[in-house]
């Protein structure tokens, strides 16, 4: 009917339309029952119910015994999706490559985030602060382990720490 009336222009076109037809009427369902107070909440809701029920089958078929254990199997098992997906398409020639890949557009899309927030006018300068942003977390993480007991103490065992492991890359690599 879709196809006839050139609202669709092949069968899979017209079951698109369809299935996005039904999920705006199921979400419209949502809002309407006040189970929701927008389209876009109702989408939220949605997709959180989705995955739990996502999870759910996974401890019911005995491939997670926790919700927990659940979530970690289906984020590890998204993971190698995207990155087999990355070594079909040609993007990478190996699993490794891929991981790479994905890493990288990972940092590129955080940095993105960081200028459409304002925070940075450009990349590079999202880079810096990133890099400033981890600078100060691992020193605090220093401090909070009780390695240092100020940021300046954490800030020079760091220092001293990356100078061990330069010395000794260069002692294991024989120079």
């Amino acid at each position: 009917k879709l196809v006839d009336s050139g609202e669709a222009a092949t069968l899979e076109e017209a079951q698109q339309v369809l299935s996005r037809s039904g999920h705006q009427a199921a979400l419209q369902g949502v809002v309407e029952r006040g189970d929701a107070a927008t389209l876009e909440e109702a989408q939220v809701l949605h997709s959180q119910r989705g995955r739990a029920a996502a999870l759910q089958k996974l401890v019911d078929s005995g491939d997670a015994a926790t919700l927990e254990e659940a979530s970690k199997l289906a984020g590890q098992r998204a993971l190698a999706a995207s990155l087999q997906k990355l070594v079909d398409s040609g993007e990478a020639a190996t699993l490794e490559e891929a991981q790479q890949v994905l890493s990288r557009s990972g940092h590129q899309a955080a940095l993105q985030g960081v200028v459409e927030r304002g925070d940075a006018a450009t990349l590079e300068e999202a880079q810096v602060l990133h890099s400033q942003r981890g600078r100060a977390a691992a020193l605090q993480k220093l401090v909070d382990s009780g390695d240092a007991a100020t940021l300046e103490e954490a800030s020079k065992l760091a220092g001293q720490r990356a100078l061990a492991a330069s010395l000794q890359k260069l002692v294991d690599s024989g120079e």
